[in-house]
C-alpha cells in the first residue's frame, strides 16, 4: 500500500488527506487486500470497519426507517433503508434517491454508505434508499441487478409509503460496482430523472489508459479486481451491456447524469468515456474530477472532510435540480 502510494506521488500530487488516510490505516491493521484474506467474513468485517472509522458521524434528525421490497427473485425480500429528513419537509414534493454501495460486488453494506445517505437526505433535500442487494459468491451475476431494478420500480409504486409524494423525482445513484448498477438501471427503466455515478466501473473489458496507470493502486488494484471478478462473475459475462454499461448501444433514453472521478483511479476514465456517450446522444451530463485522491473517498466524509464536501456539495446542488 505505501509502495503503491509512493509510486503515485512520482506523478501527480496527492492529496495530504489521501496520505493521512493509508497512513492509519497501516497503522491499525486495517490494510490487508481482500485477496490474501481467509474467508469473505473477514473481507467484509474490514469494509465495515473503515467505514465506521473513517466514515466519520454526522448531524442528522428526520426518521430512518428499514423497509422489504418484495421480490420474484429473493424469497424473504430485498432490505432497504429509507431516510427523511426534517428538511424534506420544507419542499413540496421531495426527491427520492436510491443509493446502491460500492465494493465490487463482493463486499460492502447499507451500513458502508450510512453516514453518505444522510448527508443527501439532509443537504439535498431528499428521501434516500439505501439498498442491501445480494452479493457474490453467493448470488453472482446478474443477481445484484436484479434486485436493483426490482428496488427502482417497487419506489417508484411506493413514494407515498417511504415518504415522498406522487410527483417526486426517482433518481439512482451508487460509488464504483453501485455506480455500475446505476447506470445499467437507467437502461432498463426510462421513468428515473437523474443518476449519480461515482467513480463507476463501467467496462469488464478494462482498456482505458487508467485501467493500465493505477492497475497497482494501493485501494483498486488489477489484483483486487481480479478477486472481486472470481467471485462474482464469468468472464463469457464480461461483454454483455448489463455488466458493461458502456457496451449498450443506445443512451438517448437515459436521464441526466452527474459522474464523479478521483484522479488516482482506475475507473477514472470509464467515467469520461461515459460521459461521451451520453453527450453524443444528447442527455445532460457532468463530471467532477476530485484530485489528489483514490477509489474509496466518496463515502468516507469523516477522514477525507475537504475532498468530501466539494464532491457532496455537488451531488446535493445535482439533486436540487432534478427535484
Amino acid at each position: 500500500m505505501a509502495e503503491a502510494l509512493n509510486d503515485l506521488k512520482k506523478k501527480y500530487k496527492v492529496h495530504e488527506e489521501t496520505e493521512s488516510y493509508f497512513k492509519l490505516r497501516t497503522e491499525n491493521g486495517n490494510n490487508k487486500p481482500y485477496y490474501e484474506m481467509s474467508n469473505f467474513d473477514e473481507a467484509r468485517i474490514q469494509k465495515e470497519e473503515i467505514a465506521k472509522q473513517f466514515g466519520g458521524e454526522v448531524e442528522f434528525e428526520g426518521s430512518v426507517k428499514d423497509f422489504t421490497v418484495p421480490s420474484p427473485y429473493v424469497k424473504d425480500g430485498v432490505r432497504i433503508t429509507v431516510y427523511r429528513s426534517k428538511n424534506c419537509a420544507l419542499v413540496v414534493a421531495p426527491s427520492v434517491f436510491v443509493y446502491f454501495h460500492g465494493g465490487g460486488n463482493v463486499v460492502g453494506s447499507r451500513k458502508t454508505v450510512d453516514t453518505v445517505c444522510k448527508i443527501f437526505s439532509r443537504d439535498a433535500p431528499c428521501v434516500v434508499v439505501n439498498v442491501e442487494y445480494r452479493c457474490g459468491p453467493e448470488h453472482k451475476y446478474p443477481a445484484n441487478h436484479e434486485d436493483a431494478v426490482c428496488v427502482v420500480r417497487w419506489v417508484k409504486m411506493n413514494k407515498g409509503l417511504i415518504g415522498a409524494v406522487n410527483e417526486s423525482t426517482v433518481g439512482v445513484g451508487g460509488d464504483s460496482a453501485g455506480g455500475r448498477l446505476a447506470a445499467s438501471v437507467c437502461h432498463e427503466e426510462y421513468n428515473i430523472n437523474y443518476q449519480v455515478l461515482v467513480y463507476p466501473s463501467l467496462d469488464y473489458r478494462r482498456k482505458f489508459n487508467s485501467d493500465k496507470e493505477f492497475e497497482k493502486g494501493p485501494v483498486l488494484s488489477s489484483e483486487v479486481l481480479q478477486w472481486f471478478n472470481r467471485n462474482y462473475i464469468n468472464e463469457a459475462d464480461f461483454e454483455k451491456p448489463r455488466a458493461s454499461p458502456l457496451l449498450y448501444k443506445s443512451f438517448n433514453r437515459c436521464p441526466p447524469a452527474l459522474i464523479i472521478m478521483a484522479e488516482l483511479d482506475m475507473n477514472r476514465d470509464h467515467g469520461y468515456a461515459y460521459h461521451e456517450k451520453l453527450k453524443e446522444a444528447g442527455v445532460k451530463s457532468q463530471t467532477f474530477t476530485v484530485k489528489g485522491v483514490t477509489h474509496g473517498f466518496f463515502v468516507m466524509p469523516g477522514h477525507f472532510k475537504e475532498c468530501c464536501q466539494r464532491a457532496h456539495e455537488k451531488v446535493s446542488k445535482f439533486i436540487k435540480a432534478n427535484s
